[in-house]
């Protein structure tokens, strides 16, 4: 569009709303605080057009050029973005994949905005209009690099709160809930390094006498899973719930179902049905 053109639509926007949507900066110019609120209440709205209008023509993955939008946290993109990414090339090759990484505190209005169609992790903090369905269910491990000291003794609880321990402090780790368990019973484990995310954990734990309790489906994601030893953890917790999620106002979405069927029996071990 021309710079006149441009113009003249923020002018009559301007007109419309009865306030400034835009005002000058040092680069161009910014959005007001109106301008902001506006487009929070109107987004939901064209979500709604653009999904009415392409189901009118229905959904075919073969020739849809469609952009889903999908969080994942990085364990998720470590162990189900391959699988994914190469399912659609092969059966939807006109369709693009945007994964994203939102903040835990803007997923659920994520959904709800349209900024991300679905999520897949652990996200037990979203409620609201948001159904899900659970993909699998994973049990705590505790693993090590093979010829750690450990993997010759008894792992108890004595031993695994004097070790030495590698802790993920990222919301998709688990971390939290670690510490929550071994507290409630008075232990407090000795955490050698901390680190915010799952990247580095591989090899740090090849080149260290480490432990590191995180979701089996975590270790599973390692280049080589097979150069470490997983034990029970010496504590009890909880399965760990991978879900599918997404909002209610795309529950109609012919690509949003198809996609969804898709990623359950693409990546799901579980009978669960959709909550």
């Amino acid at each position: 569009m021309s710079q006149s053109a441009v113009s003249l639509m923020v002018q009559r926007w301007r007109e419309a709303v009865g306030q400034p949507l835009f005002v000058r900066a040092r680069y161009g110019v910014v959005p007001t605080d109106a301008a902001i609120v506006l487009r929070a209440k109107l987004e939901p709205l064209l979500e709604g057009i653009s999904l009415a209008l392409a189901n009118v023509q229905g959904f075919d993955p073969r020739t849809s050029k469609r952009t889903f939008r999908v969080h994942m946290t990085d364990i998720g993109q470590m162990v189900f973005l391959p699988t994914l990414n190469g399912f659609l090339t092969g059966h939807a090759p006109g369709v693009r994949l945007e994964v994203r990484n939102l903040a835990w505190e803007a997923l659920e209005a994520g959904l709800g905005t349209g900024e991300v169609d679905i999520a897949i992790g652990s996200l037990p903090m979203i409620r609201g209009r948001v159904h899900s369905r659970v993909l699998r269910r994973e049990p705590y491990v505790t693993t090590m690099r093979r010829g750690h000291p450990l993997t010759r003794a008894n792992l108890d609880l004595e031993t695994y709160s004097a070790a030495a321990h590698l802790v993920v402090d990222a919301t998709s780790s688990g971390h939290a809930l670690v510490e929550s368990a071994l507290h409630s019973k008075g232990i407090r484990r000795r955490i050698g390094l901390s680190i915010p995310h799952f990247l580095a954990a591989e090899r740090i734990l090849l080149n260290s006498d480490y432990l590191l309790t995180v979701p089996e489906v975590a270790v599973m994601s390692f280049r080589d899973a097979s150069a470490f030893q997983l034990l029970p953890t010496p504590v009890h917790l909880p399965t760990f719930d991978i879900r599918l999620h997404w909002h209610e106002r795309s529950r109609e979405d012919e690509g949003g179902r198809w996609l969804r069927a898709s990623i359950a029996d693409l990546l799901g071990k579980s009978d669960a049905d959709d909550v």
